[in-house]
């Protein structure tokens, strides 16, 4: 791959297009300068140097989109494998096991991912479910990837092992494992007995992830990844040169182990296509499983708050405050803690833990997606990291989940921004589509995957929300040379066919017609005339 590929020089002037740029200071321009890979001038009169790209009337330049939250590594596994979010009946799901396992080649396993209970009435898979892969091992994960199901062949890996605390291991009325794993369970029994695929595999599907993403003008992603995943993306950015790599990676390391590792964090330090932002814990589950944790029970299984885990389940279990000294170091170490939490005694048991340790408010709350009021004032200059496009999606089970009197706490997108918090939008791909587009569609008109309406009192502005997909997710990932149209940031660009500001997003999105990372087309068609 050349350093530009063609039809794009070194510098360029692009014109002909409204720019919005996402700087207060200056938010819209009626051009944009760049030279060498870098912004030099946004409006003003043209430099007669530099090659003209001329857009066609009616487009918008807005920068390039930044999904705040995401897992490269793990959407890059996915593009392989089964994708169950598209079935509505348990009949679909089983011909689907059975007709993957038919093709699957031999010593493989059957990996599915993307079920939702939702798509066919709430019922709840199991081991029968998976009787189409026969003798295969098969595991199917939920759209959270918080739960999973698993036939007999993966069941005798593990049987006789205790369920990890925060975990569960559902079973039936008489005592025997139903094939459904929750949380902790499916992530310590299941996870690591999970065969890898071969090196050069788990590479070409990594560019294949950044190529996804850059279709939907994605120029920068958080991403959560494992430490030993990280370590590949770096050996791959080494191996195959820099620009094989078509996004900007901003890792936060998924952290399960005490006490901290931060030791090779600073590897990094400086390099604009790779770098380590911070280091993640979790405190709960998701709404979807019943295993994020609320302050009362929920209104469908009065018999459950759901569940705290990994350093926050040892703090309650304990009484000690395991949490608050994890991000007490994460803090000391000039890193950021990011805390998935998404039920709202969750979101205050984090709040509880970090805030104090945090005035600088460089801390994540991953989530955010029930918050009581007495916790709202909390969270004023402190950053929401949320994905609009679970609330689209969870929209369709929280009315069962929470009950229509504990609506009022389900993804507060208006009243976070009346309170001064500091929203970060991504998507979390792949438990839903990384395309930014879709998220801004759930964020402005608050509509669920069905249409129907769902808390639209916190509908925000398409400007608002264009903004956390860009200078926000910048500033929380602690990115400032990204997410804004200024001179001196990296001329990292979406070029979109249609005016955001102007579509009806209830009934049609904006295209993606180019993206531009550092001056460098990585999709779509742009072309330069005139000039020196």
């Amino acid at each position: 791959m050349s350093a530009h590929p063609p039809h794009l020089p070194a510098s360029f002037r692009l014109e002909g297009a409204r720019t919005w740029t996402a700087d207060p200071s200056r938010p819209w321009a009626d051009s944009v300068e760049v030279r060498d890979g870098r912004v030099s001038a946004v409006g003003g009169t043209a430099s007669a140097d530099l090659p003209v790209v001329d857009l066609p009337r009616g487009s918008v330049v807005i920068p390039g989109l930044i999904d705040g939250h995401l897992h490269l590594s793990l959407g890059a596994q996915t593009l392989a494998q089964l994708d169950l979010s598209g079935v509505r009946s348990r009949a679909e799901f089983e011909r689907a096991i059975a007709d993957a396992a038919r093709r699957l080649g031999p010593g493989r396993w059957l990996r599915a991912f993307g079920w939702h209970e939702a798509g066919w009435g709430g019922e709840r898979p199991t081991k029968d479910w998976l009787r189409g892969a026969g003798a295969v091992p098969c595991v199917a994960y939920r759209m959270d990837q918080h739960a999973c199901v698993v036939n007999d062949p993966v069941l005798a890996r593990f049987a006789g092992a205790p369920c990890p605390a925060g975990g569960e291991v559902v079973r039936d009325g008489s005592g025997e494992p139903t094939g459904l794993l929750l949380e902790q369970a499916a992530w310590q029994l299941v996870n690591p007995r999970l065969p890898e695929p071969p090196a050069e595999d788990r590479r070409t599907a990594l560019l294949a992830a950044m190529r996804h993403c850059n279709a939907f003008g994605i120029t920068a992603v958080g991403s959560m990844e494992y430490g030993r995943d990280l370590r590949e993306v770096h050996a791959h950015l080494r191996a195959h040169g820099r620009d094989a790599f078509t996004v900007r990676v901003r890792a936060t390391i998924l952290d399960r182990e005490w006490p901290v590792d931060l030791a090779w964090g600073r590897a990094f330090d400086g390099d604009d296509l790779l770098g380590i932002v911070g280091w993640k814990s979790f405190a709960d589950g998701t709404l979807g499983s019943r295993t994020a944790r609320m302050l009362a029970p929920y209104a469908d299984d009065a018999a459950t708050h759901g569940m705290l885990v990994e350093f926050a389940e040892h703090d309650a279990r304990h009484g000690s405050t395991r949490l608050r000294e994890w991000a007490r170091e994460v803090l000391a170490a000039g890193f950021s803690p990011a805390v998935h939490a998404i039920g709202d005694a969750a979101l205050r048991a984090a709040l509880d833990a970090i805030a104090p340790e945090d005035p600088g408010r460089v801390a994540r709350y991953e989530h955010c997606q029930t918050l009581d009021d007495a916790d709202l004032p909390r969270m004023a200059g402190r950053i929401a990291s949320m994905q609009p496009l679970h609330k689209a999606d969870d929209a369709r089970i929280a009315p069962a989940r929470l009950g229509e009197a504990r609506m009022g706490s389900f993804f507060r997108f208006r009243d976070l921004e009346r309170a001064g918090a500091r929203l970060a939008f991504g998507s979390d791909w792949p438990i839903v589509s990384c395309d930014p587009m879709l998220g801004v569609r759930a964020a402005v008109t608050g509509r669920d995957l069905d249409g129907r309406p769902c808390r639209t009192d916190q509908n925000l502005t398409v400007e608002e929300a264009l903004r956390a997909y860009t200078a926000g997710a910048a500033d929380a990932l602690r990115a400032p040379g990204i997410g804004r149209i200024a001179p001196g940031a990296h001329a990292d660009l979406c070029v979109l066919a249609d005016d955001p500001f102007a579509c009806d997003w209830s009934r049609s999105l904006p295209r993606v017609a180019a993206t531009v990372l550092g001056g460098r087309l990585v999709h779509g068609a742009l072309a330069a005339t005139g000039g020196a």
